[in-house]
Formats: C-alpha cells, sequence, structure tokens
C-alpha cells in the first residue's frame, strides 16, 4: 500500500482512539555520552528545535549529550524490546525541553512520522537482567553492522534525584530527527505520574563495560558519562501516531494524568482497526480484479 493511503488509514483510527497505552518493565536502562559533533548533532533536528545543554541528574551541571534508552516494553500495539538514541533540545515554540529519536532499533513494529508504522529491523536485540543484578545488552542491526553490545552490574546503583524539567517536561514534548519526520514536526506527549521519573538509580560507571558501540561513532564521544536504570515498572498514555496533548507545566501532566486515570473505560490505539481496513482493501480489489477478468474471459 502506498506511504501516503497508509498514514491516512493511521490517522483515521488515532482520530478514535487518541491514546495508546504501554508499560516499561523493570530495570529499563539509559546510558549518556558527551557529544562529539555539536554541528552534526544539530544538523539532525527539524528546524523548530534548539540543541541544548542539559542535566540528567538534578544537582549537576548540564552538558551536551546524546542519550540511549534500552528497555522491553508491552503496549496496546507491540510487545518487545527497544533501543532509542535521542538527542536533547529546546522546541523553540514552547520552550519546552525536547526528546528528539535520531534512530530506533527494535525487534518489534516501529511507529515513524516519515512512514506511519515500519518493520523490525533488529532480530538480534536482547536486554535482560539476574537475579543477582547483572545486565546484558546486544542490539545489531538486521541490514548493516551497526551494534551496540554491553554488560554489568547495577547492584551499586544509588538512587538520585533527576532533572524533572527533562524527564517530566521532556517527555511531553518528543520528536524525530529530520529523516524520521514528517513535513509536521510538532511533537507528541507521554501522560504519566511524574512520580514514574522522580529518582533512578546513578549506576557506577566502572560497573558497566560497553564492549562494542558502532551506532554513532562520530556523534559522541566513546566513554560513558552517566548510567541509570529505573528499577520498577513504569505506566504510560502516550498520543497515538498523529495526536497531539500539549502539556504546559507539571500541574497541567498532573491534571491530564488524573482525567486519564478516573476515565471508567477507554479505548486505546490498535493495530485491529488498520488491519480490518486493509484487509477490506484488499478484498475490494480481489473482487474487482476477478470482475474484470470475468468480463475479459466473456468478451473473447
Amino acid at each position: 500500500m502506498p506511504t501516503f493511503l497508509f498514514k491516512k488509514l493511521l490517522n483515521k483510527t488515532s482520530k478514535k482512539t487518541p491514546y495508546m497505552g504501554f508499560v516499561i518493565e523493570p530495570y529499563s536502562l539509559f546510558l549518556f555520552f558527551k557529544l562529539k559533533n555539536i554541528e552534526r548533532a544539530k544538523s539532525f533536528l527539524p528546524k523548530r528545535y534548539k540543541l541544548i545543554k542539559t542535566n540528567i541528574f538534578a544537582d549537576e551541571e548540564p552538558e551536551y549529550y546524546m542519550g540511549m534508552g534500552i528497555f522491553n516494553t508491552r503496549a496496546s500495539t507491540f510487545w518487545g524490546s527497544r533501543l532509542e538514541s535521542y538527542l536533547v533540545a529546546e522546541d523553540k515554540e514552547t520552550g519546552h525541553k525536547s526528546w528528539i529519536f535520531i534512530d530506533i532499533l527494535s525487534n518489534t513494529i516501529i511507529a515513524l512520522p516519515s512512514v506511519g508504522v515500519a518493520d523490525r529491523n533488529c532480530k538480534n536485540a536482547i536486554y535482560t537482567t539476574s537475579s543477582k543484578g547483572d545486565i546484558l545488552l546486544d542490539f545489531n542491526e538486521d541490514t548493516t553492522d551497526r551494534q551496540i553490545i554491553l554488560t554489568g552490574n547495577i547492584s551499586n546503583g544509588k538512587m538520585r534525584n533527576l532533572d524533572q524539567p527533562l524527564w517530566v517536561i521532556g517527555n511531553t514534548s518528543i520528536a524525530h530527527r529530520k529523516e524520521l519526520s514528517d513535513k509536521n514536526d510538532k511533537p507528541f506527549a507521554v501522560i504519566f505520574d511524574p512520580a514514574e521519573v522522580d529518582k533512578a538509580l546513578d549506576i557506577p560507571i566502572e560497573d558497566i563495560h560497553l564492549e562494542l558501540n558502532t551506532l554513532f561513532p562520530d556523534l559522541a564521544e566513546p566513554e560513558l558519562r552517566k548510567v541509570l536504570c529505573f528499577p520498577f515498572a513504569q505506566h504510560y498514555i502516550a498520543d497515538s501516531p498523529g495526536r497531539r496533548t500539549y502539556i504546559k507545566d507539571v500541574n497541567d501532566m498532573v491534571k491530564n494524568y488524573n482525567k486519564i486515570a478516573n476515565m471508567k473505560e477507554m479505548k486505546t490505539f490498535s493495530t485491529r482497526g488498520i488491519q480490518l481496513m486493509l484487509l477490506m482493501g484488499m478484498s475490494f480489489f480481489i473482487i474487482v480484479f476477478i470482475f474484470l477478468i470475468i468480463l475479459l474471459i466473456f468478451n473473447l
């Protein structure tokens, strides 16, 4: 099916179900590297966004970072492992800190504004933990030699307060790099209880061993600067593809979260509607094709 037609079907489904619920399983991991090539990082950003320095934890000096989020997740539309790479920018229209996706690796479907929904791009997508606090990470993109392998232990991590403008407001202003976005560079939002990102485990760098990382070799320095882990499940409601919930501040986030939480019933975004429309479209074309063949036979 042509991309423009598929995106129309996706948008139609999103209007009926504007939210998509998902759970990030315990021990999601975030890695941060200091940016090396600032100009290249800026070139990834749509015009609406400006690259900025940011804190990761609340009580530290800001820096230019490239981040990676690695987790296992369950949603109303997919279930699998993901590795998301980000830059941190400022939305020049709202002033909000924003997470900008520059890459997504996953063994399940991926929502992208440029195409609507993309197929998985990583058969080998492993992130797991052990009862002793060990972690194992291995993602390898199918069509290239881009790969990251990491091992370590999170047992010595200490809970630390996170920078709330980044972790709360930033998650209400999420966008994609130029090549992954469409002409509309408006961000989408994730709605949640701010307590979900109040604190995280600050993992000692010496306990983490980055064995291989060829994802963005020229963009950031190879050494890890920050490693953090959320040792609990996180529960989110995201805007469906093409939808936009504007969140003004933390109080507005709480207001929207409580509004959704108090709903007696809510249908969340699902690919079933799209599958049904695709099936109906295919059936229609098959019927038309058979009808034309019959007409051709009788006219011979």
